[in-house]
């Protein structure tokens, strides 16, 4: 209940800012730096489908969310979303919400960089703080992201703080046309801890297609890949990644819907 407040908190203020507008999102996982232009704030829906996932997903599980992309002033973005997740015998719900803002811009220096702040309520019950920062580059036609993400558990039987980086490559193909991919690893400490808590690194590498609906503020992101486990251990945990940590490969697909306004 207490992550539902905060969330709602936030999204109230995003809404009721005079100073709003979208932010970027090339990728699923990788986020891109804050926008000046673009749509006053946008909406998403967003589903997964994964095998070889743990629960609540089961070996066979379906992810579905809806969210809000918003600027807070002229250099602060909003992303946040509710998220409910399915397998045969329960449903589960999150929430998350992360605020973002810019601090080098690419038109005064070599690279964009951002810095953010977030909290998630897990599917399991869990409540997670975390801190991201945010490097890349707009071209004429490519763009080029990444992101490092430290995550604080606030439960006793995770690890201290969590290590995710990302990194997302787009070229635009035509101007309604996105073509990239995505890489990501999850629970890096993992190759340096024997005892990792979710039961080791985890690397993912797929392809992403970015498609915008002409004449109309729509934009339908597609994305999946092979997940890879380089560390393993005898631990695991039932902890909801955006990379499933099961101790078998597999696979995760996932698409985005932004509906701007």
């Amino acid at each position: 209940m207490r992550s539902i407040n905060i969330l709602s908190i936030v999204i109230i203020l995003a809404l009721t800012s005079p100073s709003v507008q979208a932010q970027d999102r090339t990728f699923l996982f990788t986020f891109t730096s804050p926008e000046l232009s673009g749509q006053p704030m946008s909406f998403t829906y967003g589903s997964a489908y994964g095998r070889e996932t743990i629960e609540p997903f089961g070996s066979n599980g379906v992810e579905q969310n809806i969210g809000l992309q918003a600027r807070m002033g002229k250099s602060v973005a909003f992303i946040g979303h509710a998220g409910l997740a399915f397998d045969k015998k329960t449903t589960n719900a999150s929430q998350y919400g992360e605020l973002i803002t810019h601090l080098l811009r690419a038109e005064d220096h070599v690279v964009d960089f951002s810095a953010g702040v977030g909290f998630r309520h897990e599917y399991t019950g869990a409540d997670v703080l975390l801190s991201r920062f945010i490097i890349g580059r707009r071209f004429s036609s490519w763009q080029s992201y990444g992101n490092l993400i430290l995550e604080k558990p606030l439960s006793k039987d995770r690890d201290a703080v969590d290590l995710i980086t990302t990194a997302g490559f787009s070229y635009a193909v035509s101007p309604s046309f996105r073509l990239g991919f995505e890489v990501v690893g999850q629970d890096l400490e993992g190759f340096w801890e024997e005892n990792e808590a979710e039961g080791g690194a985890t690397l993912f590498i797929g392809p992403t297609v970015g498609i915008v609906v002409p004449g109309m503020p729509c934009t339908f992101t597609l994305g999946g890949g092979v997940i890879f486990h380089a560390t393993k251990n005898a631990r695991t945990s039932e902890v909801v990644r955006d990379l499933p940590s099961h101790q078998g490969n597999g696979f995760v697909i996932q698409n985005m819907i932004s509906f701007g306004l």
